[in-house]
């Protein structure tokens, strides 16, 4: 016989419809894991107090120890208990066949009704869990139902009708057969149906998540290569603003050759300078730019390069829109690469933007401190009148922008909340001297 026929393939695990194999029939498959030996035990836990119920009846009618049968029955007593224990046998089946578990044990019952004048009630609990296991597991919620709602009927039917043949009352005989439909059916099917709308309410809000998440990398995505198209177009500026430097003074070193030596040499210098800061621009930025393949918007012609003397006016024209904004510039202005320029520029722009849309009505402060070492650049501003979202969270994509530009310059950003509910930047730039660059 072929392997496969022995070992029937599993079905695949990402299959919506795939049909799961009993727990027990897994361990067959492969060496058992611990969570496999739980799922098995989980999953036989049930049959077996089942069983328990047919084997402890078996017993005791074989031990003699309830003396006479009280139960009016035309066959022994064992034998309902063996019935029992096959409802447990069949109850194995109930995640891979609920529906036909469900009829099987059902049928069952009704042997053990139909021999006991309606009296005996040891097959109700395989009909609860087989119930229960119609309207959990099965994949069409109409067949399930039907399946229920026809084993319901019918073992109240033949409970009903074997009470009433063994001289019950009528009403009596009623009242039974409406318990059994609400303990047997209802309540399992009420119970598994609570269980799958969780089940599905989970899984939705799981599959809202990840499609916020994704949303939200996507955004993220795209507001990066936002950045970085800017960047490029600051590229081109800074690119710009060197290489007009270095033509200015290459002419002029050329005019000055033979009338002023002294001044040529000094005007190369410089020139030199020029060209290595440019050198070292164009190497940090390249890496970052890239894999850019958008390109400038038409018509957006190259501007003046953003420059830290041009915050004073950038903290003006946030007043003017209604920004509480206070400047204070310390300590004495040093040369600064255009990159690095443009980089203090735009975070102090990105702040001021960042508190408007996020703590609007508060309170900015904007100092600007120059050390020998380098620049530093604070943006604080005060907490929201309402709650809103932080300019550290998925909504401000523009601290991606200012860590960017701060590593191109070998600067240091910190971001965060404060104590008070507002939020802090920190900027420092080092200064770089003739040299470094090279």
């Amino acid at each position: 016989m072929p392997r496969s026929s022995l070992h029937p393939a599993m079905p695949d695990a990402g299959h919506r419809n795939a049909v799961p194999h009993p727990a027990w029939f897994t361990l067959r498959m492969r060496r058992p894991s611990r969570s496999d030996l739980a799922a098995a035990f989980r999953a036989a836990l049930v049959p077996l107090l089942v069983m328990a119920v047919g084997i402890g009846y078996v017993g005791v009618q074989l031990s003699g120890g309830m003396g006479e049968d009280p139960t009016p029955s035309s066959v022994p007593g064992g034998v309902h208990g063996a019935i029992v224990i096959l409802q447990a046998g069949i109850l194995l089946f109930r995640r891979r066949a609920p529906i036909l578990v469900l009829v099987g044990v059902v049928l069952l019952d009704l042997v053990i009704l139909a021999t006991s004048a309606g009296q005996l009630g040891i097959g109700a609990l395989a009909v609860i869990v087989a119930t229960y296991g119609a309207v959990r597991h099965g994949g069409h919620r109409g067949a399930a139902y039907s399946a229920v709602a026809g084993t319901a009927v019918a073992t109240a039917l033949v409970g009903t009708f074997a009470m009433a043949s063994g001289g019950d009352l009528l009403s009596t005989a009623l009242l039974v057969a409406a318990a059994r439909i609400v303990l047997l059916s209802a309540l399992p099917a009420a119970t598994a149906e609570y269980v799958v709308g969780r089940q599905r309410l989970a899984r939705a809000m799981r599959d809202q998540e990840e499609a916020a998440e994704r949303e939200r990398s996507a955004e993220a995505e795209r507001t990066i290569r936002a950045e970085r198209t800017a960047l490029a177009r600051e590229l081109h500026d800074v690119a710009g603003h060197h290489l007009s430097g270095i033509i200015v003074s290459a002419q002029a070193a050329s005019a000055l050759a033979r009338t002023d030596p002294d001044q040529a040499r000094e005007t190369l210098r410089a020139l030199q300078q020029n060209a290595r800061t440019a050198l070292a621009d164009l190497r940090r930025t390249v890496g970052l730019l890239r894999d850019d393949d958008e390109e400038s918007s038409p018509g957006a012609a190259p501007g003046a390069v953003p420059a830290l003397a041009e915050i004073p006016a950038l903290v003006a024209a946030a007043r003017e829109r209604g920004q509480d904004v206070r400047l204070q510039e310390t300590g004495r202005a040093e040369p600064l690469g255009p990159l690095a320029e443009t980089a203090g520029y735009r975070m102090v722009q990105e702040s001021l933007a960042n508190a408007a849309r996020h703590a609007p009505g508060t309170v900015c402060r904007v100092s600007v401190t120059y050390r020998p070492e380098g620049v530093e650049l604070v943006v604080v501003n005060g907490p929201g009148r309402t709650r809103t979202v932080s300019p550290g969270t998925a909504a401000g994509y523009g601290i991606a922008g200012m860590r960017e530009r701060a590593d191109l310059v070998g600067g240091r950003l910190e971001t965060g909340p404060r104590a008070d509910g507002g939020w802090r930047n920190r900027l420092t730039i080092p200064i770089e001297r003739e040299g470094d660059a090279t």
